[in-house]
């Protein structure tokens, strides 16, 4: 996949914060400011919107870990930012460095994410490579 996906890459993606992403309406929480489930929905979109448009149809990723790091409250209707950069890639697998902002660029959550590379027909989930 080298040829489609290259260390250095950046990614960055606007968000509103909807009411269905607070930790109130996902009963993770009891105060209504975006939940971290939803932070990680949010940075893995933006990484399969672009990864998933250019490698070949056949293919596509899983996730295989994440590692997060929340740090800052963000109310409904406000504006963040998600900005992935592809670290590096080492045969299939791609890692990935994520910073989420708020509307004041002050970090709401850092984290990194690994994904997989895999052929759709062929994927096995109980394989380890």
């Amino acid at each position: 996949m080298e040829q489609y996906l290259k260390p250095g890459l950046h990614i960055s993606e606007k968000h509103i914060v909807k009411n269905e992403e607070l930790a109130t309406s996902l009963n993770t929480g009891d105060i209504p400011y975006v939940a971290t489930p939803s932070l990680i929905i949010l940075m893995e979109q933006v990484i399969c919107n672009y990864i998933h448009k250019r490698i070949p149809a056949e293919y596509t990723s899983v996730s295989a870990e994440i590692n997060i790091k929340h740090l800052m409250t963000v109310e409904e209707h406000k504006e963040i930012t998600c900005s992935v950069h592809l670290k590096f890639a080492e045969e299939q697998k791609l890692f990935f460095d994520f910073a989420i902002f708020n509307e004041d660029e002050d970090i709401v959550a850092i984290g990194a994410h690994e994904r997989i590379i895999v052929k759709k027909e062929t994927y096995n989930p109980n394989s380890t490579t």
